[in-house]
């Protein structure tokens, strides 16, 4: 495969998965109704910057995600999963500078904080814990 297959594979894996609307169970693909979902249900909403051929964002996919202690933290919010490649307007608008970033919105849409990088379970679970009640 040439150099060039190979960069443009890597720029299609995310317009396959955003157009197809996958991503990790209980997550949403869409920032709006993620936090009009937020709103109505009066939890915060977790967004995540992330990007398909990131090894950090697979990483936490990987090994911080299933850990259970994030996850019965993760449902106390509306988890909205977004692509940083695609929705660069959206991320320029937050400030997002690299993935894996996390920016948590309170109910009225305010932001209450914003974590850049890779985190292991615990730290992950801190950062989660801090912002749980907003």
């Amino acid at each position: 495969m040439t150099t060039f297959n190979r960069i443009l594979l890597a720029a299609a894996i995310p317009l396959v998965v955003a157009a197809a609307g996958c991503g990790p169970a209980g997550w949403e693909n869409n920032f709006e109704a993620g936090l009009s979902r937020a709103a109505s249900e009066r939890r915060p909403a977790l967004v995540m910057f992330s990007s398909a051929v990131s090894p950090d964002c697979a990483q936490m996919d990987e090994e911080v995600f299933p850990d259970p202690q994030v996850r019965s933290v993760l449902d106390s919010f509306v988890r909205v999963r977004i692509d940083y490649l695609i929705h660069n307007k959206l991320a320029r608008e937050l400030n997002v500078r690299s993935v894996p970033t996390f920016v948590v919105f309170r109910p009225d849409r305010s932001v209450a904080g914003v974590q850049e990088g890779k985190m292991d379970a615990r730290s992950f679970s801190f950062f989660l814990i801090r912002y749980r009640y907003y």
